[in-house]
């Protein structure tokens, strides 16, 4: 009998391929699968709710709120509360500056306490003027609802409270007792 060739079985059409061919095949893969899924959740969560600052407007308007409004409602009232963002970041600014000017005059030497007032006063002014900016557009807010979302309101305002004492209960529960010294 004469020897036949014995035939080896093949390895594939990749089998050819240099090494760093098949890392990159799955690089691809893997990032194909990230931009996937950037576009999924785009598709399925279009409009994040955008964070809002200030415990006035969680406390007044909460977060769950919002979320509960039809998308076009949400975005007026997120538009109301936009218009304010300059003059917000501005204080934010300028409360800083006041902290870092207050910073500095506790360093004085020797001790100014009319320079330490002025900048806990200026402070204090800043403070109060957001808060008054906070204010006035939950007023403008509270304003357009309508009756049903005035409800939808009162109850998220409650929930928002009741959420909190149980997290305060909570968190004191996990505290260990102050021992006074």
């Amino acid at each position: 009998m004469a020897d036949q060739p014995v035939s080896q079985p093949s390895s594939g059409r990749f089998a050819n391929w240099p090494h760093w061919t098949m890392f990159l095949l799955v690089a691809s893969l893997a990032v194909n699968l990230v931009v996937a899924g950037a576009v999924g959740v785009r598709y399925f969560y279009p409009e994040r709710l955008e964070r809002w600052s200030g415990a006035s407007f969680t406390q007044l308007l909460p977060r769950r709120f919002l979320s509960d409004l039809p998308q076009e409602r949400r975005r007026e009232f997120l538009d109301l509360l936009k218009s304010r963002r300059d003059a917000f970041r501005q204080s934010r600014a300028g409360m800083r500056d006041v902290a870092l000017r207050f910073a500095e005059a506790l360093e004085r030497n020797p001790y100014d306490e009319a320079r330490v007032t002025a900048a806990v006063q200026d402070f204090t002014k800043l403070s109060n003027d957001m808060v008054d900016s906070g204010t006035l557009v939950t007023v403008q807010i509270v304003q357009k609802l309508t009756p049903e979302e005035r409800l939808l309101l009162a109850q998220a305002v409650r929930d928002r409270v009741e959420r909190m004492k149980q997290w305060r209960g909570r968190k004191q529960k996990d505290d260990p007792p102050d021992d006074g010294g």
